[in-house]
């Protein structure tokens, strides 16, 4: 038997046989009605229970007669006969091979040939095939799963053991085999209560199991995924040294991987499509992004935290269509979004559908959307106004449920979660892991999102995938679909980088990214200051980042305040060496917020301090007019507790007052309580000023060249 993994090519061959996929070449069933001069058989009457099947096949010719225009269906049926009629049903290829048999009637030797070069058959003793032995049920389940097993290359494994009251009497070797059969629709009890597996069987019984084996059509269903795009039309990313990502390249790989099963693939996205994204992207209200996906023809999405980085109204209308005051009126999605656990405070109810259900070659397969529950601990207040996050197991096991009351079986979970595994599945970790350990059984795969890591594993017996972010990777996930049960009987996924090497960028899309920049490119390429040795965005041993030291640098510039805090997720990008542009910046802190000014007493600032730690993450605050020395420890994989130690002035040697009011700037994220800082609700005096983003360009133009470095302001003891 084939142990080959679900391959390319057969997944092709399988979406485009119509339903009888198992088939090699595909049987069309009106044509066997309609054949001009059908078989009769005088010894199966127009009432025989399997009458339509026997000569269904016998019109194929994948059935023979015993002669006089007779089929003989209650006749037993031989070891050899239903050899013949599996190597018939599957068209087993030709072989050179010689079976070790010494007692093969000539006129079966070359079916025999073909099926035990398959692996379908084996004898009862090593030289022996006793092709005249009548076969027994059990016997005969088991060359039928083999059979099965073949075309689909590889091993199928049962989930559950069927009921009926003679299980026990099942041979050891072949139960496997009879819960297989069962599950999948292959064979029935010989009678509602009975498996019957010692029981001989008749010609007619071996005539039915094969028109079940045809008619078990599987569906080859294939899943192009990505997360966490955030509106990189137009961006490269370095992966391993080479360059990757950008949506023209991105969609190259994508619909070169479409066009490998076009009918029956469908294209997804778990959430943060939009949102901290690049500047062709994010001046133009996201628009240009929601179109490159409508041109690729996504099916389904969900939401993550930065789609409601401009609040509800806003996200909706990217979703719905509407008016925008900068880019005028907008289609929106062509394609459903769904969240199931996004409720409108008021009515309790979902502000989008929870789940949509997509039907490919006959097979349905239900989309469930779940967001972060912790949304509204990083995302500015007003982005969630008049709206709550449930948990999202539970609203995944409500909708499952009320899935599989309409009949669907193949569930799949688009998920901004986090979650991570080794590259071989292993040590697989983070929240989705343990949702998938608690959600439906029937829930078969689930997407990750927000921690812009690999996954690639298996838990529960739930596929879990995740692919980088940013359109530098995406998922090729395959499913394998009894058509008759709804079940997937197969799964699997490989995770794609997308390399410019080799690949030539979508030229349609590759048109849409520069049209959306030329509209904006003038005020991008505008040169604002220099940068000699480029500054970086990442955080030294201490949590200190060069980024953020100039960002809380130019907030104090701008405000005059004592103080000034910068939230470490805000900064989302470096600038490399040579001339900042106006994108350069941008491209650092994409979010538009405003400054805000207010008093607090050194109690508060030291509590700010201490509330790093709040949300169990470890989010270093980059500072600037003081010093900071803390502790910090992982509790737990994924958790952190910490404390600060001592806060001084920026002389670093008079520790700050208790009690005494100082003047302090943040942008308006955290001045919400974004990232779990919440004494900052209770600042006293607090006053708007311009966006952040306008800040660090004025200082940098003010500066003309800037080259930040670590310089003790935040110490690890």
């Amino acid at each position: 038997m084939s142990n080959k993994p679900f391959s390319k090519m057969s997944r092709t061959v399988l979406a485009t046989t119509m339903a009888l996929s198992v088939l090699a070449a595909p049987i069309t069933w009106k044509d066997v009605v309609n054949a001009e001069e059908p078989i009769k058989f005088t010894d199966v009457k127009e009432n025989y229970w399997a009458n339509a099947m026997i000569h269904e096949l016998a019109n194929e010719k994948l059935v023979n007669g015993i002669g006089d225009n007779k089929f003989g269906p209650e006749l037993e049926l031989t070891r050899v006969q239903f050899i013949v009629m599996i190597n018939r049903a599957l068209k087993l290829p030709a072989t050179e091979e010689k079976t070790p048999f010494t007692d093969l009637p000539a006129w079966a030797a070359d079916d025999v040939a073909k099926a035990y070069a398959a692996g379908l058959v084996k004898g009862t003793t090593e030289t022996k095939l006793d092709p005249s032995k009548t076969l027994s049920r059990e016997e005969m389940i088991v060359m039928l799963v083999r059979a099965y097993e073949y075309h689909l290359e590889g091993k199928v494994d049962p989930t559950e053991t069927p009921d009926y009251k003679d299980m026990n009497q099942v041979s050891p070797w072949a139960k496997e085999f009879v819960n297989i059969a069962v599950e999948h629709g292959l064979i029935n009890g010989k009678t509602a209560t009975t498996i019957a597996p010692k029981d001989a069987t008749i010609r007619a019984e071996g005539a039915a199991v094969i028109h079940k084996l045809l008619k078990s059509s599987l569906v080859s269903i294939q899943l192009l995924g990505i997360n966490d795009f955030h509106g990189q039309i137009n961006t490269t990313k370095m992966v391993g040294g080479k360059p990757a990502g950008g949506a023209a390249y991105l969609s190259a790989y994508l619909r070169k991987h479409e066009a490998e099963n076009p009918e029956n693939t469908l294209m997804v996205h778990a959430g943060d499509a939009v949102g901290a994204s690049a500047p062709a992207s994010a001046l133009l209200q996201d628009e240009p992004t929601i179109e490159i996906f409508n041109a690729l023809g996504f099916d389904v999405g969900t939401l993550g935290n930065h789609e409601f980085d401009e609040g509800v109204d806003e996200m909706k209308r990217l979703i719905f269509g509407g008016e925008h005051e900068a880019t005028g009126d907008f289609g929106g999605a062509d394609f459903p979004y769904v969240a199931a656990n996004v409720v409108d405070e008021k009515t309790k109810r979902p502000i989008l559908e929870p789940y949509v259900v997509q039907e490919v070659d006959g097979v349905k397969v239900g989309f469930i959307g779940v967001v972060y529950s912790d949304t509204p601990d990083i995302v500015i207040p007003s982005g969630v106004k008049g709206i709550s996050f449930t948990d999202e197991t539970e609203a995944i096991n409500k909708y499952a449920a009320e899935l599989k009351d309409k009949g669907i079986e193949s569930i799949v979970v688009l998920a901004h979660n986090p979650a991570y595994s080794d590259a071989d599945g292993k040590n697989a970790v983070g929240e989705l892991i343990d949702i998938a350990k608690n959600a439906d059984d029937e829930v078969d795969v689930l997407y990750a999102g927000h921690n812009h890591a690999f996954t690639n594993t298996t838990v529960d017996n739930k596929l879990i995938v995740q692919s980088y972010a940013s359109g530098t990777a995406f998922s090729d996930i395959d499913l394998l679909i009894n058509k008759k049960t709804g079940d997937i009987v197969k799964k699997s996924a490989e995770v794609i980088t997308t390399f410019h090497e080799g690949m030539k960028p979508d030229a349609e899309i590759e048109a849409m990214v520069k049209g959306a920049y030329d509209k904006v490119k003038d005020q991008l390429n505008k040169v604002i200051g220099q940068a000699p040795n480029g500054i970086s965005d990442d955080a030294n041993e201490h949590g200190e980042v060069p980024m953020g030291n100039l960002i809380a640098d130019s907030m104090i510039a701008q405000t005059g305040t004592e103080f000034a805090f910068m939230n470490p997720g805000g900064i989302r990008s470096a600038i490399d060496a040579g001339d900042i542009t106006w994108e350069d910046a941008f491209t650092v802190q994409p979010f538009g917020n405003d400054l805000v000014t207010m008093d607090l007493t050194g109690a508060q600032v030291i509590e700010l301090l201490n509330q790093q730690w709040v949300t169990g993450r470890e989010k270093i605050l980059q500072i600037a007019g003081l010093k900071v020395t803390y502790t910090s420890k992982e509790v737990e994989p994924g958790k952190f507790e910490g404390q600060v130690k001592d806060v001084f002035l920026a002389d670093g040697t008079t520790k700050i007052d208790p009690n005494a009011t100082y003047s302090v700037t943040v942008n308006n994220f955290m001045a919400g309580g974004g990232d779990g800082y919440t004494v900052l609700l209770d600042g006293a005096n607090k006053q708007v000023d311009i966006t952040d983003l306008d800040a660090l360009i004025k200082h940098i133009e003010t500066l003309k060249t800037v080259d930040p470095q670590t310089e003790g302001r935040i110490t690890k003891e």
